[in-house]
């Protein structure tokens, strides 16, 4: 092919005019010459959109979208919270842990602290707060160990009475327990005051934490310390449940919040097998809720330790507990079931005979009346 047939041809001027008059010539040749510009149809350019080109440009979009949601990301973790912004997140609503998380997220904004920090501070900080039922708690708990002795013998005598159904000696046994509880300002009802205030705070410390980490907040991301600098996450070590368990086994050991006192070596065990079956059922679970079970470990071992001085249970009036000797016969201890089911049974038996001698007493007094009205008539 030579030179002059590679060149491309032109338009002629002539041939647009005689387009134009219409001659069938010229339309015939305007379309030859058309056939050949050098400029592409419109059905040349979408022919040449291939369906390769359509998946590049497509992955060059998300690709584009998805780093720049990765920045947006990053910017919203580094950017300091703000009130309300947990709510905004759909995590503050009318409950004790959305309370609670209000809770949170003033204490880390009002004081800066990174949120481990926050977390511990609002531990320790409800925690505190709760002292004055433990002093109760505690002054109850000891003077009822302190009243053992006379209470064991009490629970026989009217465990005797109702196996024999002489309501009247359970009555007056029952009685004399209730005295005994008033004298000494105890009773064993007032031992349910600690699961019935702790449960509750530490249900919501486990949702409002475990909530916020799944969302998750941002700032967890990087809210932690030392080997678990993400709260979101569990420990890939796993040395916080680990952790956790032996600050449990610790607390057992040391003896009871609620005062010290040595529990059943059965009670003992179980809480033993607890401790240890803890590991594998919470190791999952992200590292926001075991900072605050370490620091609720730390704060109640402490507290513990505290309340074992003898100065400080003269200032809360907490009296010291007493060494009771061992029977020389093993006595079965009635547990605390056991006990305040007697003790119902002995006032309900009591108020039964208390309304026996009333009614018995209004009958008397009509034959008193009835007698009188009839040295009258006669």
């Amino acid at each position: 092919m030579s030179a002059e047939a590679s060149k491309p041809a032109f338009l002629d001027p002539t041939t647009i005019a005689s387009a134009a008059t219409g001659s069938s010539d010229g339309k015939q040749e305007a379309a030859s010459f058309a056939g050949d510009s050098v400029f592409p149809s419109a059905a040349e350019v979408i022919e040449n959109v291939t369906e390769e080109t359509i998946a590049t440009t497509t992955a060059t979009t998300s690709s584009a979208l998805s780093d720049l949601a990765t920045q947006n990301a990053e910017s919203i973790g580094q950017v300091a919270m703000k009130y309300g912004d947990l709510k905004a997140m759909g995590l503050v609503h009318f409950s004790p842990v959305g309370g609670l998380e209000t809770v949170l997220e003033a204490i880390h904004i009002s004081t800066g602290l990174p949120w481990w920090g926050t977390i511990a501070a609002t531990t320790v900080l409800i925690r505190t707060a709760l002292v004055p039922f433990i002093v109760k708690l505690q002054g109850n708990t000891a003077r009822l160990h302190n009243v053992k002795p006379q209470l064991e013998r009490l629970t026989e005598n009217m465990k005797l009475a109702k196996e024999t159904n002489d309501t009247a000696a359970l009555a007056r046994f029952s009685a004399q327990t209730q005295e005994l509880f008033k004298t000494n300002d105890c009773n064993p009802v007032k031992s349910l005051l600690l699961p019935l205030i702790q449960a509750p705070v530490m249900i919501s410390f486990y949702l409002a934490l475990r909530d916020m980490a799944n969302l998750p907040v941002p700032q967890f991301r990087e809210g932690g310390t030392l080997w678990f600098t993400d709260l979101t996450i569990a420990d890939p070590t796993y040395a916080l449940p680990v952790i956790s368990s032996l600050g449990f086994l610790a607390i057992m050991e040391l003896g009871s919040e609620a005062g010290g006192v040595a529990q059943p070596k059965t009670m003992k065990n179980v809480m033993r097998f607890m401790a240890v079956a803890m590991i594998p059922l919470t190791m999952h679970f992200p590292s926001a809720i075991f900072t605050y079970w370490l620091t609720s470990n730390v704060f109640t071992g402490a507290q513990i330790m505290f309340f074992r001085v003898p100065t400080v249970r003269r200032f809360f009036n907490i009296p010291q507990l007493i060494s009771h000797p061992k029977p020389k016969t093993p006595v079965k201890q009635a547990g605390f079931m056991e006990s305040f089911k007697a003790s119902y049974e002995g006032g309900l038996a009591a108020k039964q005979k208390d309304i026996a001698i009333a009614k018995d007493r209004e009958n008397k007094m009509a034959a008193q009346k009835l007698r009188r009205q009839n040295r009258k008539r006669i």
